[in-house]
């Protein structure tokens, strides 16, 4: 439970560049400087409240705050908090914080990139949109009256004017997605941890991501506490109390009972099913040469670069569909254009 004074929580902190400020915050706790101290030298170059932002930290450390407490109030999700968290138990916080900085910034370049690849299509099929609108109010009305000045009211085939209203469709179809997407996530968060993992599981390409992501993660903190010394027993008991991560919590917790019944760590990991299917087999090795942290650390190396593949290849596809769909808009609009003019020729 964060102990905040009522002053602290209703200010928010914001800081620029966060993946830099975790970056430099690991480079100063590895030069052997405190957290405490280390916040206090980054805070005036990365915050323009830094009055309220000082005073807020040393109201959250008086009162006996720790890591991540201070790390939420400046804005940090659970992304962040859950290894700061568990860094408190092993002892390796500027190992984390450096992780976590990379982790931060591979996100941020992923979403400048896709904001990038998003902009020109996204505006091109707006302004396509507002053509075909304009198409739809004038060109539409006045074909319509040309060709029945020439044909007879049965002859008439009129102007296909659903062929112009493709964008909207598309723009339609966009915007109940992502409205469906947001009712989901919120009908998804009110559930129970383990009703959450098995509707996740069953989607069809949010599965392989969300298995990944999650072997990443348990993979990276139960290797560091095994690294670290912690017994695998305590480490599961650690990640199975942790407060910012509900799933790796769940996890750990259902592997720990398998683990008290005398179950290998790879045994239980394959029974459970929800993690990546060649996990047991990292682990299974890390078990018979002894080096599991290790063997855990590399794993959640090999994940995370399994996510920026799979990343990647769809950034790569999202541009061109957007293309395509503009392309088919454009074809749409010369046929609804074309036709009629081609149909009053012959009635000629």
């Amino acid at each position: 439970m964060v102990r905040l004074s009522v002053r602290s929580r209703s200010q928010k902190i914001h800081l620029r560049d966060r993946s830099r400020f975790l970056e430099r915050l690991a480079a100063l706790l590895t030069e052997g400087y405190l957290l405490p101290t280390a916040l206090t030298l980054l805070l005036p170059i990365h915050s323009r409240t830094f009055e309220a932002a000082d005073e807020g930290l040393s109201s959250i450390l008086k009162s006996g705050g720790n890591a991540a407490e201070l790390m939420k109030f400046l804005g940090f999700k659970d992304s962040v908090l859950f290894p700061v968290e568990i860094a408190e138990h092993h002892g390796r916080l500027s190992e984390s914080l450096e992780s976590i900085a990379k982790s931060f910034g591979r996100t941020e370049q992923v979403q400048t990139k896709l904001k990038n690849i998003m902009v020109y299509p996204v505006s091109l099929l707006g302004f396509t949109s507002l053509l075909f609108l304009f198409f739809r109010m004038n060109y539409v009305p006045n074909l319509a009256e040309l060709m029945s000045s020439f044909q007879s009211g049965g002859d008439s085939n009129g102007v296909p004017a659903y062929l112009l209203k493709l964008p909207d469709y598309f723009i339609g179809g966009i915007a109940v997605c992502l409205f469906g997407t947001f009712v989901f996530w919120k009908i998804l968060k009110a559930q129970k941890v383990h009703v959450q993992v098995n509707w996740l599981l069953r989607l069809p390409v949010v599965k392989k991501y969300i298995r990944l992501y999650w072997s990443h993660l348990i993979a990276r903190e139960l290797g560091t506490l095994v690294h670290s010394g912690i017994s695998l027993q305590e480490s599961l008991q650690v990640l199975a109390e942790q407060n910012h991560h509900k799933v790796i919590r769940f996890i750990a917790g259902r592997v720990k009972s398998e683990i008290i019944q005398g179950q290998p760590l790879s045994a239980a990991v394959e029974r459970m099913g929800i993690l990546s299917s060649d996990m047991p087999a990292f682990l299974k090795h890390g078990e018979l040469t002894g080096f599991l942290g290790k063997e855990l650390i590399l794993y959640s190396e090999v994940q995370m670069e399994q996510i920026e593949q799979q990343t990647q290849k769809w950034l790569k596809i999202i541009q061109p569909a957007f293309f395509v769909i503009i392309a088919a808009c454009i074809v749409a609009a010369y046929l609804a254009i074309l036709l009629p003019m081609y149909n009053l020729v012959h009635t000629i």
